[in-house]
């Protein structure tokens, strides 16, 4: 089931009069919302620039990207600006962690800087899918009422997974340190029994670079995102509905 299948009885029924009330008193007091977006976009562009040394056509696609998010935002009326926070902030954050992590993937052997490339596109997909996946699994559950299926529990499955994430690097990092003399002195010749070992650890710094790419999801709220998107679609019918003028329902 769709957002664009929702009738607007439907989305009535999932938002209490109490929550409209609450947002159009949040709706005057947006600039702190923008402030907190201007101040995650300017941290995201400051933690990109280490990627200027090696990728700075990189560095300046982040840039290009924070500044569309920014500006876009900047623009909503302020009724959306409220209803969109949520989605924006991840989508800085998002943008944040990718080009950061960038850094990371410097290989010498890729001179034309290709895996960074593989990489933007993969974690912008496999981020997107997820949080589709989430809002799915909300609109089914919320509107339809129905059991839980695979995809669902999946998603929920991914996001606590994410949600623990934080701890267990925590702990990797205070492995390594601890065993870092170890790791950068073991030989990794096939022929040698730590090669395993040594794989092992490689595989272990790819869930690493997927985990902390995936971490802005934690952010996303499907529950908001649906409620911006209802809310946008039927604007004039919640505006009618409860005696609002054009003014002060969508703001100034």
């Amino acid at each position: 089931m769709e957002k664009n299948n929702v009738s607007y009885e439907e989305a009535k029924d999932r938002t209490s009069e109490q929550e409209i009330l609450q947002l159009q008193a949040t709706k005057e007091k947006t600039s702190s919302s923008v402030g907190k977006i201007i101040g995650s976009a300017l941290f995201a562009l400051l933690l990109s620039l280490p990627a200027t040394n090696y990728y700075a056509i990189y560095a300046v696609i982040a840039f290009i990207i924070l500044c569309i998010l920014s500006i876009r935002y900047i623009a909503l009326k302020p009724i959306f600006k409220v209803l969109n926070y949520n989605m924006i902030l991840f989508l800085v954050w998002q943008t944040d962690a990718i080009f950061f992590l960038i850094v990371f993937l410097r290989v010498k052997a890729d001179s034309y800087h290709l895996i960074p490339l593989f990489y933007i596109l993969l974690a912008y997909g496999l981020s997107f899918l997820l949080i589709r996946s989430r809002i799915r699994a909300y609109l089914r559950e919320s509107f339809q009422n129905t059991s839980k299926n695979k995809k669902s529990v999946f998603s929920k499955t991914i996001t606590r997974l994410l949600g623990a994430f934080l701890a267990i690097v925590v702990l990797a990092l205070l492995f390594y340190r601890g065993n870092k003399w170890w790791l950068m002195n073991m030989n990794t010749s096939v022929d040698d029994p730590s090669f395993l070992v040594y794989a092992i650890w490689g595989v272990g710094l790819l869930v690493l670079l997927f985990g902390f790419t995936l971490l802005p999801t934690l952010i996303f709220l499907p529950s908001q995102y649906v409620k911006a998107r209802l809310t946008k679609k039927y604007s004039e019918e919640y505006r009618n509905e409860y005696g609002f003028t054009e003014k002060e329902w969508y703001g100034e």
